[in-house]
């Protein structure tokens, strides 16, 4: 496993990453793209963060929110430890990392692809991809799209959400970004429980009318969602969307 590495995203500001590209545009685009800007938290909120990555999502928010209680879900050993270190390199408190992906059943020893040098597009659903390489190509030279998915096959446990869940408080904001598994961890939410989402904002690629499926799939929940286009996909990319479903 390649350790963390401490990696300036922006100057004078750095963290802990396992590859500086993607560490470097994550940090855009939730720092200074405003993709999550028009998200309203109280004070001290309870948030879900999958896909959690290296943490960046869980900074900005604890950033703008000191008190909030954060569940930070990543499957992929490497990301996790820079988790870790990002959790304690900026003094992170109540902020519990599990390492296993999510999805609407239980399962031990699941076939996940990791791409070291593009592990935000790591993923159950590697057959996927192919909208994505072509997307890049408009940006990269072949050569090195064909190594940012140079991948490797691991192994992950999936657990449901609901068993993270509890009914003693309201989940403020449940932050999505799973390449591929959206709809499966939605379905891992028990009836019972969803009463209780506030907010649920998805960051998504439109592979096989996926926005469409999400969004039907928050209705039946109870919630309203939006579509959004990030602010930062160029004007070709009609690949990712930004689905923010809030309850009435």
């Amino acid at each position: 496993m390649t350790p963390p590495k401490l990696t300036e995203v922006a100057e004078g500001f750095s963290v802990h990453a396992v590859s500086a590209l993607d560490a470097r545009f994550l940090y855009r685009e939730m720092f200074e793209g405003g993709t999550y800007a028009g998200i309203s938290l109280p004070d001290e909120p309870f948030v879900i963060d999958v896909g959690a990555n290296i943490g960046l999502f869980t900074l900005f928010v604890k950033q703008r929110r000191p008190k909030a209680r954060i569940e930070a879900f990543e499957p992929l050993p490497e990301l996790v430890a820079a988790l870790h270190a990002n959790v304690a390199e900026f003094a992170l408190h109540d902020v519990a990392v599990h390492e296993t992906a999510l999805g609407s059943k239980e399962a031990a020893g699941v076939s996940f692809r990791y791409y070291p040098l593009l592990p935000s597009s790591s993923t159950l659903y590697p057959q996927d991809q192919g909208q994505l390489r072509e997307l890049l190509s408009q940006s990269f030279p072949p050569r090195v799209v064909e190594r940012m998915f140079q991948g490797r096959e691991t192994t992950v446990t999936v657990e449901r959400l609901s068993r993270h869940i509890g009914t003693d408080r309201p989940v403020d904001l449940l932050k999505i970004d799973a390449v591929g598994s959206e709809l499966e961890i939605l379905r891992g939410i028990d009836a019972e429980l969803r009463p209780l989402l506030r907010n649920v904002v998805i960051d998504v690629q439109d592979v096989h009318g996926r926005v469409d499926e999400l969004c039907s799939c928050l209705r039946e929940m109870g919630m309203e969602p939006s579509v959004l286009k990030p602010p930062m996909a160029g004007g070709e990319d009609t690949l990712n969307h930004l689905i923010h479903a809030v309850r009435p």
